[in-house]
């Protein structure tokens, strides 16, 4: 147990990093009521008892570099943080996930002599040991999300230790998916396809246009077909809301933040972009097809640095291609459509696909 008012400042920079700092949050607060948790992250984390100060669950990007919209905002968040930390000092800070985000704070706890524990680590089996060297001198503790990644952080020097991954706990299908479906204005006897094109700002812009041109493609070819698409978290509803309009689709897709691994369990696919979702339809046990696309320059350096030819996780985790992958110029909407046709049409695949990511949990 915690001392009384003990005060643990936590970090999220992306809306993944808000849901399993909410989760841990919520678990502590339980063993010990009278811990102070504060700090900067998203609604989910206000949710579990956080006191979140500073707004930063949006901020999410991927690259070696943020992008030119969120340069500013970056600059004035830390500079927030810092103000924040010296004003109400933590015993403890917890880092979770948000490698980029967290790399100032890194820096910083370390030189204010503030220890911190790394939370939901990044991948470093996906990235290579070479992204443990920083982390391993400065944690206190990491705590990675994979046991491959034990032995990886081990070697740079780091203290750490495995407590299974988070996921297992929260992804559940529920007790009656046909029900979530219902009430989300879905007809649980017709078959349903989601849609996710990601939880950050650039995704939504880049990945919905090219995944709604697939959808098209497919509801030509099954007109029974119904679409579902979560929101990851509030402040992207409009901004997806306004694609589908703009291109006709408003009202063709239902948009959900209800029920969502419930709706998900009952989909005959998923299209979605790479990230920690397609661990969390793996463990559903969905079909899927996973795309990404980055500009040329980070993707000739990932290229380089990766130390993994698959992005999906649940390929990652097998050791092998389970869910089709489409990168680059491979996404394209032709491409995602032909490939969930191939799954959508072909009844024993999607249930060989679906016994492959039984394996996963």
């Amino acid at each position: 147990m915690f001392p009384e008012q003990k005060r643990i400042f936590f970090a999220a920079g992306e809306i993944s990093g808000d849901m399993q700092a909410a989760h841990l949050a919520a678990e502590m607060s339980r063993q010990n009521p009278n811990v102070r948790l504060y700090g900067c992250g998203g609604e989910r984390m206000q949710r579990a008892g956080v006191d979140v100060q500073i707004e930063t669950a949006q901020l999410g990007y991927v690259g070696f570099h943020e992008p030119a919209r969120f340069r500013r905002p970056l600059r004035e968040v830390r500079r927030d943080l810092k103000n924040l930390l010296r004003a109400e000092r933590p015993d403890l800070a917890v880092l979770v996930d948000g490698d980029r985000f967290n790399d100032f704070l890194i820096d910083h706890l370390h030189e204010e002599g503030i220890p911190f524990v790394q939370y939901f680590a990044p991948l470093v089996m996906f990235w290579g040991g070479w992204r443990t060297r920083q982390l391993a001198r400065r944690a206190t503790l990491v705590i990675p999300a994979f046991p491959s990644e034990l032995e990886i952080f081990r070697r740079a020097g780091a203290e750490t230790e495995w407590f299974g991954h988070p996921l297992c706990e929260t992804v559940h299908a529920g007790s009656d998916p046909s029900r979530a479906l219902r009430i989300a204005g879905l007809d649980p006897e017709r078959p349903v396809v989601a849609l996710m094109p990601g939880s950050r700002w650039h995704e939504i812009a880049s990945f919905l246009p090219t995944v709604l041109a697939a959808a098209d493609k497919l509801r030509r070819r099954h007109p029974t077909l119904q679409f579902v698409l979560p929101v990851a978290a509030p402040h992207l509803r409009k901004p997806i809301a306004q694609q589908l309009k703009a291109v006709g689709w408003e009202g063709a897709v239902k948009l959900i933040s209800n029920d969502i691994y419930a709706c998900l369990s009952k989909c005959e696919l998923v299209l979605l972009a790479s990230g920690t979702a397609t661990l969390e339809v793996a463990l559903l046990g969905v079909p899927m097809v996973v795309f990404y696309r980055v500009p040329l320059l980070t993707y000739l350096a990932a290229r380089i640095l990766l130390s993994t030819k698959f992005i999906a996780t649940p390929n990652i985790v097998l050791g092998r291609s389970v869910v089709p992958e489409l990168i680059q110029g491979d996404f394209t909407s032709d491409r995602l459509a032909e490939e969930a046709l191939a799954i959508l049409d072909d009844e024993g695949r999607r249930q060989t696909m679906r016994s492959d990511l039984a394996e996963v949990r």
